[in-house]
């Protein structure tokens, strides 16, 4: 079941190739419990990416935490992964919730970390979060084909950015380094790294990585709606230390709002 226009619907009689059509914002939330964590912060990002594509949509008139906690009631979730999508045509405006596929590190992942490889892509407009099938459909099958977790995109002047669904940190003499926005999507689990950051008096410098000194960090990870704070164990040839203590702190913090706010 999904909710087409806040009505529901079979969802097998649904194609997502519909969505490659116009401009079509979304952000996915994460159940946990019964209830989406930090939809505020995807609500903003929503709104941002709104705003930046020049819409004339006012945000609030569209209820969307009434619909999400609508489509949750219906189909009883617990815990997973919902999908908002504004699909935005020259005839048309119209609203998509549905689940979609997760996958959640396990318990070994947090604790040794994942791989990844590098890939050289740049998203139009980073800080609008859009469907973009062709990078999704490259990242997805370098995901695949390589074994990986994740894809760790690379751009023209040979830095690393941002992963195919995911913000990348690095930490090196105590420093906790990520890229600046506008040249990455602003994530909502970016957000609250920054925030547990400035709260531990954790120096951060944002700014862009250069793969050719990739070898001088001690660690690096992710942030995401699925993964949350994920440590990094390998990227390309390269491996990291899964166990640095400021990863863990900020691991244990970020970890510790789940509990707090549920």
């Amino acid at each position: 079941m999904m909710l087409y226009n806040n009505v529901p619907i079979e969802k097998r009689s649904f194609s997502e190739d519909i969505l490659n059509t116009g401009l079509s914002l979304y952000e996915v939330c994460r159940v946990f419990r019964g209830s989406v964590i930090f939809l505020e912060d995807n609500l903003l990002r929503l709104e941002n990416s709104i705003r930046k594509s020049n819409v004339n949509i006012d945000i609030h008139a569209l209820h969307i935490k009434d619909k999400l906690d609508h489509l949750i009631r219906l189909e009883g979730i617990k815990e997973g992964n919902l999908k908002y999508v504004l699909h935005i045509t020259s005839d048309a405006i119209d609203e998509y919730i549905y689940q979609i596929r997760h996958s959640y590190p396990t318990e070994e992942a947090y604790r040794s970390g994942v791989d990844t490889i590098t890939y050289h892509a740049m998203r139009d407009n980073a800080e609008i979060k859009y469907i973009n099938p062709h990078l999704r459909e490259t990242t997805n099958e370098l995901i695949r084909s390589h074994g990986v977790y994740e894809i760790l995109l690379i751009d023209q002047d040979e830095c690393i950015t941002e992963g195919s669904r995911s913000n990348v940190f690095f930490i090196r003499d105590n420093i906790f380094y990520t890229t600046p926005v506008p040249y990455v999507l602003p994530g909502t689990s970016r957000k609250r790294v920054l925030e547990i950051c400035r709260q531990e008096n954790f120096p951060v410098v944002e700014k862009r990585v250069s793969c050719a000194d990739l070898e001088n960090y001690d660690t690096a990870f992710i942030t995401g709606t699925s993964p949350l704070v994920l440590p990094i164990r390998k990227i390309d040839h390269l491996f990291f230390n899964p166990a640095h203590p400021l990863l863990r702190k900020v691991m244990e913090r970020y970890f510790s709002l789940l509990t707090l706010n549920f």
